[in-house]
């Protein structure tokens, strides 16, 4: 969904995962809100009963939110200095 949609509460859609490359990757992905109006992403795996109906199963999380905090490099100026000593 564009990053400014916001459900309604109680609301939620899922799409097809495009990224899926493996197994532990859901089926489809989307996001929604709960009745609160907490905003939530889901998951959603295909799957079988065990009576053999088909099913999905959903798992819900909260937001992913990118960090763009790049991390410290150690300073190893000193090292440096001491190759050319």
């Amino acid at each position: 969904m564009a990053d400014n949609y916001k459900h309604e509460n109680g609301k939620a859609t899922i799409f097809k995962n495009k990224y899926k490359d493996n197994e532990s990757k859901p089926d489809f992905k989307g996001s929604g809100t709960t009745l609160d109006g907490k905003e939530v992403e889901f998951g959603g795996w295909l799957g079988k009963t065990k009576a053999g109906e088909p099913k999905i199963s959903l798992k819900m999380t909260e937001p992913y939110v990118k960090t763009d905090t790049p991390q410290p490099k150690a300073d190893n100026s000193a090292e440096i200095d001491d190759l050319f000593k």
